[in-house]
């Protein structure tokens, strides 16, 4: 016969009690599910911080990688290079070099030596509340000082020389030509390649422009109906380099259809909050280096970001875009030559840091400050009551006290980039 079972030993839990056992099996199981959720959220952040970290510094590794073999230093300098901690003014020497040796995007002919076509002064003021770019026309007629070149030899003071030829002397020939004439501290430069323009105009996903007319430049390739478009790759590169298709067809009618470009750029970069975001940056920053060349001071990782982050708070209608005051050279009218008050008096305002905006050629029109404010379209005007909601949050040169704008004089060519402008329009 089968043994009876022996009966349990200890208490026999009542029906209370097995319920009560049974809410805190629940509520252990419960409690451990919402462990293992935290843990999991958190492992997650965790792992996005980590990766967001890294993924910063390989983006800085890279660009800094980029740049490394493009810089260039002083020829015989032995002091090392003169870093930039970008705290008060910066004056940079911008140059779009016509090499034509290593391109990639396109053929554009075989021609030797170096010119900088496009040359541009950008300053940015010591609080960084106000930025202008100044366009020096290619054929502009400057003297130059003492320099020597990559290859150690002396190159003579020059009384007057074409400026785009300078290059090919050096950089350091251009940047101490310039810092002669504007009696400005410019102590770096950045020079950008045609495969640049194509990499950072790409970067950023296009810039939108107005042609006035249509336009069909087999110089440069460019062909476009008048209107608005989004250009991006060699297409920007042929707007950028069109002088016959626009215009006069001269190098001043030019200077007009890149400040309309660079513009744009602004508006694109500032609406797209790039300066602000450290990915989108980045990646800028990693487009831009892979074409340009810099001194070496500028060779470091956090150098573009640097320059970027001193321009990231600046409201647009700060940023004035200005051609050079320029008149034809008394010795061959196809050459310029700056006018000697005009041009002493705009650099004297960048010397003072004062924010520059363009006079109005009609008297009733008010003053320069409010023609300003009238040429910006309601669109794109910056609402000072109501900022966007995504907007970084203010920094001291967004809150300081507003400086009195200079008046530039009448007839000086440009525009602040708040303004929407169509090539070609007269």
């Amino acid at each position: 016969m089968p043994r009876p079972s022996s009966p349990p030993t200890g208490p026999v839990p009542n029906a209370r009690g097995s319920r009560r056992a049974a809410r805190s099996l629940a509520h252990g199981r419960r409690r451990s599910r919402r462990k293992k959720v935290l843990f999991g959220v958190a492992g997650v952040a965790t792992g996005l911080l980590v990766a967001g970290v890294a993924f910063a510094g390989v983006m800085a590794a890279r660009v800094a990688g980029n740049i490394a073999g493009n810089s260039v230093a002083r020829p015989g300098d032995t002091d090392g290079p003169d870093i930039p901690d970008w705290n008060g003014a910066v004056n940079l020497l911008i140059m779009g070099s016509d090499v034509r040796a290593g391109q990639t995007s396109a053929n554009y002919g075989d021609e030797g030596g170096a010119r900088s076509d496009v040359m541009m002064l950008l300053h940015v003021s010591s609080d960084h509340s106000n930025a202008t770019l100044v366009s020096i026309p290619r054929d502009t007629m400057l003297p130059t000082p003492e320099c020597i070149t990559p290859d150690g030899d002396t190159i003579d003071a020059r009384e007057s020389v074409q400026i785009n030829g300078v290059l090919n002397d050096g950089p350091y020939c251009s940047l101490d030509t310039i810092r002669e004439f504007t009696g400005l501290d410019v102590d770096h430069f950045l020079i950008v390649d045609f495969d640049g323009v194509i990499g950072v105009t790409d970067a950023i996903g296009g810039v939108e422009i107005c042609l006035a007319e249509d336009v069909d430049d087999p110089d440069s390739g460019l062909t476009l109906a008048a209107g608005e478009h989004t250009i991006q790759g060699a297409e920007a590169l042929a707007f950028l380099r069109t002088r016959h298709g626009i215009g006069d067809g001269s190098d001043l009618g030019r200077i007009a259809t890149q400040q309309t470009y660079l513009s744009a750029l602004a508006r694109k970069v500032k609406d797209a909050g790039t300066l602000t975001n450290p990915v989108a940056l980045f990646g800028l920053a990693d487009a831009a280096s892979r074409s340009i060349t810099v001194d070496d001071g500028l060779a470091g990782p956090d150098a573009l970001v640097g320059l970027a982050g001193t321009l990231a708070n600046i409201d647009l209608a700060n940023i004035a875009l200005v051609q050079l005051p320029v008149q034809d050279y008394w010795a061959d009218s196809n050459r310029v030559e700056p006018i000697q008050d005009q041009a002493e008096a705009l650099f004297a305002a960048l010397a003072a840091d004062e924010a520059l905006t363009f006079a109005t050629e009609d008297p009733e029109a008010g003053s320069g400050d409010e023609a300003a404010a009238d040429e910006t379209p309601a669109d794109d005007a910056p609402a000072a009551d109501a900022p966007a909601a995504d907007a970084p949050a203010p920094t001291q040169s967004a809150t300081a006290t507003p400086k009195p704008k200079a008046t530039l004089p009448p007839g000086t060519k440009g525009q602040d980039a708040a303004t929407k402008s169509c090539a070609g329009a007269s």
